[in-house]
């Protein structure tokens, strides 16, 4: 019987959510609708253009920062999770190899020992999954005010308060993080 030890916890990447267009049936084909792009595009005020571009980096820029972040907060819960937790199922393990035992006695052993690790993973995971919805929601009522805001007003001032819309929600998740750590850390009674 070959040790299998539980996964360790992922590392999340934390950006909002591309959902595939909605094409109509009468729609053109996509290929189409890029080249329709592409000339509204050139269309566009070259300043327009260049203004966004450059909100789109500044914004991408800042999802890199809640990632960092993210993975900065949680470096102490994964290192006891993927190590201490980990060291302690293989320790347990180890003693259920008892000839005294029978191999299901064995595998219901291993399989005890595995329990904690595999609460820790699914905790860990499921906040953080919890974390990323809700940032994701924000980042999504951000895109909704930006797509109202392009009808109202000029496309640049439209990706201004975009851009900060976006910050705002990401700022308020990073502030979030080092209490769901604590939460995560209290859970896991980690010191």
């Amino acid at each position: 019987m070959a040790l299998n030890p539980p996964p360790p916890t992922r590392r999340l990447l934390f950006s909002p959510k591309k959902e595939a267009p909605h094409r109509s049936p009468s729609s053109p084909p996509p290929s189409r609708n890029r080249k329709a792009s592409r000339s509204n595009r050139r269309a566009m005020d070259p300043m327009s253009a260049m203004e966004e571009q450059v909100v789109t980096e500044r914004i991408r820029r800042k999802l890199e920062e809640v990632n960092a972040a993210a993975q900065q907060h949680l470096a102490v819960v994964q290192d006891h999770v993927n190590f201490t937790m980990q060291q302690a199922y293989f320790k347990c393990a180890y003693e259920c190899f008892d000839r005294r035992r029978s191999q299901e006695g064995i595998n219901n052993c291993v399989e005890n020992c595995s329990v904690p690790v595999l609460t820790a993973n699914s905790l860990v995971e499921n906040e953080m999954a919890k974390f990323q919805e809700r940032l994701n929601r924000s980042l999504m009522v951000c895109q909704d005010k930006f797509e109202a805001a392009k009808l109202q007003k000029m496309k640049t001032e439209a990706a201004q308060e975009l851009e900060s819309c976006v910050n705002r929600s990401i700022d308020d998740s990073i502030r979030v993080l080092p209490h769901l750590v604590d939460q995560i850390k209290t859970s896991l009674k980690i010191n």
